[in-house]
């Protein structure tokens, strides 16, 4: 690989921010849709050298049509 074959930093930057916008919007309908509650659960903690980290899950129900 040559590094003229990588996209530069910025437009790395540009295209996981346009993933991630694509990603959320699916998983708001997504979830927007789904026939029920919606249950989240929390996780937080830090490393050694003070990083910290948060975890939110949900737990949906999630329906599809018949066959599929």
């Amino acid at each position: 690989i040559d590094e003229s074959d990588l996209p530069h930093r910025t437009k790395m930057t540009e295209l996981i921010e346009e993933r991630f916008k694509k990603e959320f919007e699916s998983m708001r309908v997504e979830m927007e849709n789904s026939p029920g509650r919606i249950a989240f659960t929390m996780d937080v903690w830090s490393r050694v050298n003070l990083e910290s980290y948060l975890a939110i899950t949900a737990h949906y129900v999630h329906t599809t049509p018949a066959g599929q």
